[in-house]
């Protein structure tokens, strides 16, 4: 596992080693990136590289975290915000992917990765349970099993949405996101499918 440090110079070290897998990561895939050529591009000895990660995966783990907890950070857990202010969130969600070195590719690497899946899907259980539990004290009468299973549904669209936007060229991200918010407010229940999305 990935050893984040707690020092200042090596929170700075780690962070660079990040940066350089997520850029190496859009230049040469995920097959033919290695721990060397991290190393090297952070201007870093491999023994350093070393003491953070024990090897690739473990490395590109932590990239996939790192994004996951950025973009987690702008989950609106409050089920009952209006849809223009979702829908803003999840463009939000966009803009910080594509500001982080490689986000789009560290979104595919974490699908398309066996060994990474479980990166996200550890993202995504943590922050579906929060809304679970969230909508759970709006109505106790919707039973935990109802309110997990749609809270997982809403973040696993939410984040096919921001896929959608990457993996295709030409898509309207806000019209996107819109449609994106109607469907997670329907599934939880606080709008109709019909009902119009305005975002100021």
């Amino acid at each position: 596992m990935a050893r984040k440090p707690t020092q200042k110079r090596a929170i700075a070290t780690y962070e660079r080693l990040l940066d350089a897998a997520g850029v190496l990561l859009e230049e040469l895939g995920v097959e033919r990136i290695s721990t060397n050529l991290v190393a090297e591009r952070a201007g870093v000895s491999p023994p350093t590289l070393y003491n953070y990660f024990s090897d690739k995966y473990d490395l590109l783990a932590a990239l996939g975290a790192r994004l996951m907890e950025q973009q987690n950070a702008l989950v609106l857990l409050d089920p009952e915000q209006d849809e223009a202010a979702l829908a803003e969130s999840l463009v939000e969600h966009v803009r910080v992917t594509l500001a982080h070195p490689g986000g789009p590719w560290v979104m595919r690497m974490l699908r398309a990765v066996p060994q990474l899946a479980k990166v996200r899907l550890a993202s995504h259980h943590a922050v579906s349970s929060q809304l679970a539990e969230t909508l759970l004290e709006r109505d106790p009468s919707l039973g935990r099993a109802t309110a997990e299973r749609r809270a997982r549904l809403a973040v696993e669209f939410g984040y096919a949405a921001i896929e959608m936007v990457f993996d295709e060229d030409g898509q309207d991200t806000d019209a996107i996101m819109r449609d994106t918010a109607r469907t997670i407010r329907a599934l939880l229940g606080f709008t109709a499918l019909e009902q119009p999305c305005r975002m100021n």
